[in-house]
């Protein structure tokens, strides 16, 4: 089965600046995810936030459960390399799926970020989507990862 991935950053992405509780996902920003889950069925979710070496595992699916977002859609998060090398991170994880899974191959993916520029260094701009942190996850940026994923 081929399947997209979506690397998933939470700060300025689900959590953005404007929100009032720093460990909360903003209800906008998650209606968009929602739209890009709905629209890609075949998409799953890799952290590749912080929040995936700040917080036990179980914390993250709980907050994902709080907000009604499907928990088998998540597959895993990156390993954690350095500060700073988040592009690297994630072309490690895609150089390991293969051994990961025989189930699943990744067709494309998509990093969904408010911090761009390291990962830039690792990824193809195509494959990167930026947020504006004081926003989060827009249903513009939402639109653009949809169609990528489509293509």
């Amino acid at each position: 089965m081929e399947i997209n991935v979506i690397f998933l950053d939470i700060d300025g992405v689900l959590n953005p600046d404007n929100t009032k509780n720093p460990h909360v996902f903003a209800p906008a920003c998650v209606q968009q995810l929602h739209r890009i889950l709905d629209a890609r069925p075949e998409a799953r979710v890799v952290f590749s936030t912080t929040w995936r070496t700040g917080f036990p595992f179980f914390v993250l699916g709980w907050l994902w459960h709080q907000h009604d977002l499907p928990l088998p859609r998540v597959i895993g998060r990156t390993p954690n390399i350095q500060v700073d090398r988040r592009g690297e991170e994630i072309r490690q994880w895609l150089a390991d799926a293969p051994a990961r899974s025989k189930d699943h191959k990744v067709r494309r993916f998509a990093v969904v970020d408010d911090e761009v520029e390291p990962i830039l260094r690792a990824i193809e701009r195509k494959n990167v989507f930026a947020c504006d942190p004081a926003h989060g996850l827009t249903e513009k940026v939402a639109d653009q990862v949809i169609h990528h994923l489509q293509a």
